[in-house]
C-alpha cells in the first residue's frame, strides 16, 4: 500500500512523471544490452565459435568501459547536468551497438561493447540525479527506484527471450540496428522534453576547472566513512551481471538441457526479479529506517540462494529457477547503497561520490566475468565436468559477495532523515 501511494505521488507531479517516464524508457534500452548478456553469451558462441574466455572478455568489456568512464562521467553531471551528459554520451552507444551489428569478429565486438559501455555509463546516475532535482531529499531514493525498476523490467523483458528470438527472425545485425534507432529516439526525447533546472552544482564554480575538480573526488576517496561502502559497491552490480548476464543461459542449456529460448525465459523471470527487487528496495529504508540493514539483508539472501546453487546445481528445474529468482530479487541494492553513500557528502559532491560508487561496481563486473570466464576455460580443459565448473562459480560469486558484507558491516548506518539534514 506504501508502495502504491508513493507511486501515485509521482504521478499527481506532471514534470516529475515526465522526466521520469522519458528516464525509463531510455533505461529499458540500456538494460536491454546490460542484461541481453546471457542470450548474447549463445550467439557468441554460435554463430562466432568464441572460447569462453573470449565471450567473457566480450561481455565483461562493455562494463570495464563504463567503470573506467565514471571519473569523467561524474565530473560532467556535476558541471554540464544530467540532460546534457546523457544525450552526449548515447550517441557513442549508438555507435557501438552499429558495430557490434556489422561486427566480423572478436576486435569489433569488444570495440562496439566498449563504445555502448562509455555510452551507458551515466544512465542510472542521472536517473538519480534528476530525481534529485525533482523531487524531496526523502523521497529520491523510491522515485529513482521506481523508474530504474520500470525501465529495468521493460528492457529485461526485450533483453532475454525476446532478443534470443529476434536475433532467429531478424539476425543479428539488424537487432542491433533497431536497438541503436531506438536508443536515438530516446536521447532525441531527453534533449528536448527533460529540464534539469541547470542544477548542476559546481556550475557556479566553473572557474575551479579540471584541478579543482578532480580535488572534489580525491576528497571524497579520502572520507574513511565512505570506504565501507566502497567495498560493498564493488558487490553491487556483479553478482547478477555475471550470473544472469552472463553464466545463467550456459548453465541452464549444459545442466538442464534446456534451448537458447528456454534459458531465456527463465532469465526474463530472473530480471523480473531484479526489477521487483528494486521496487521493494525503493521504500524499504524509509519504512525500517536503515540503509545498512536493508543492503546487508539482501547481500546474505543473495549468499544463501548461490551456496545453494553451489550444493544442487542440477536440481529441479523449478527449484532451480526459484533459487535464481529469489537471487534476482535480493542483488539490486543500487539505490540504497547510494543512498548511503551520498549521506556522507554535500549535494555539490553528489554526481562524484555516485560515480565513484558505479566505477567501483561496474568495473568490477568486469573483473569477475573475465575471471570466470578464465576459470571455467581453465577447468574444463584440466577435465572438471560442467556441473563442478557451475558449483565453482557460484561458490566464487558468493565469496566475493561475503567479503564485501564484512566489510560493509563495519559501515555507519545513515539514516533516511539524514540526507534532508544534510543537503
Amino acid at each position: 500500500m506504501l508502495l502504491v501511494k508513493k507511486i501515485f505521488s509521482v504521478l499527481r507531479n506532471p514534470s516529475l512523471f515526465r522526466t521520469m517516464a522519458i528516464m525509463a524508457f531510455f533505461l529499458m534500452l540500456v538494460q536491454v544490452n546490460r542484461v541481453g548478456g546471457g542470450v548474447l553469451a549463445s550467439e557468441l558462441s554460435d554463430g562466432y565459435s568464441l572460447s569462453p574466455t573470449m565471450i567473457g572478455l566480450v561481455i565483461g568489456s562493455m562494463f570495464f568501459a563504463a567503470a573506467v568512464v565514471q571519473v569523467p562521467v561524474g565530473l560532467m553531471l556535476d558541471s554540464f547536468g544530467a540532460r546534457r551528459t546523457l544525450v552526449g554520451l548515447s550517441v557513442i552507444a549508438v555507435s557501438g551497438m552499429i558495430l557490434i551489428g556489422f561486427a566480423s569478429g572478436a576486435a569489433e565486438l569488444i570495440i562496439g561493447r566498449i563504445l555502448v559501455g562509455i555510452g551507458h555509463g551515466a544512465s542510472i546516475t542521472g536517473v538519480y540525479l534528476l530525481a534529485v532535482v525533482w523531487t524531496s531529499p526523502e523521497r529520491v531514493s523510491t522515485v529513482a527506484a521506481i523508474t530504474i525498476a520500470v525501465g529495468g523490467a521493460l528492457g529485461g523483458i526485450l533483453g532475454t527471450a525476446p532478443l534470443a528470438i529476434s536475433f532467429e527472425t531478424l539476425g543479428f545485425s539488424d537487432t542491433f540496428v533497431l536497438l541503436a534507432i531506438a536508443s536515438l529516439f530516446s536521447s532525441f526525447l531527453i534533449w528536448k522534453l527533460i529540464d534539469d533546472k541547470n542544477s548542476f552544482t559546481d556550475k557556479p564554480k566553473a572557474s575551479e576547472g579540471l584541478a579543482g575538480s578532480l580535488v572534489g573526488f580525491f576528497e571524497v576517496l579520502k572520507d574513511r566513512n565512505l570506504w565501507p561502502i566502497f567495498a560493498m559497491a564493488l558487490c553491487f552490480s556483479f553478482p547478477f551481471a555475471t550470473i544472469g548476464g552472463l553464466w545463467a543461459s550456459p548453465f541452464l542449456q549444459d545442466l538442464h538441457k534446456l534451448t537458447s529460448v528456454e534459458a531465456g525465459g527463465i532469465i526474463l523471470a530472473m530480471a523480473f526479479g531484479v526489477n521487483l527487487g528494486t521496487f521493494l528496495y525503493g521504500p524499504l529504508d524509509r519504512i525500517f529506517n536503515s540503509r545498512k540493514w536493508i543492503v546487508l539483508s539482501g547481500v546474505m539472501t543473495m549468499i544463501i540462494s548461490l551456496l545453494i546453487l553451489a550444493a544442487m546445481p542440477a536440481a529441479s528445474l523449478i527449484l532451480v529457477t526459484i533459487l535464481l529468482t529469489l537471487f534476482s530479487v535480493a542483488s539490486p541494492i543500487f539505490v540504497t547503497l547510494a543512498g548511503h553513500a551520498r549521506g556522507y557528502v554535500h549535494e555539490t559532491r553528489s554526481g562524484r561520490v555516485l560515480a565513484t560508487v558505479n566505477f567501483l561496481g561496474v568495473g568490477f563486473i568486469f573483473v569477475v566475468q573475465f575471471l570466470t570466464g578464465s576459470l571455467f576455460e581453465v577447468l574444463l580443459n584440466l577435465g572438471f565436468s560442467t556441473e563442478i565448473i557451475y558449483r565453482i562459480i557460484f561458490l566464487v560469486v558468493a565469496v566475493l559477495l561475503t567479503f564485501g558484507l564484512i566489510f560493509y558491516s563495519f559501515s555507519r548506518d545513515v539514516r533516511p532523515t539524514t540526507i534532508e539534514t544534510k543537503s
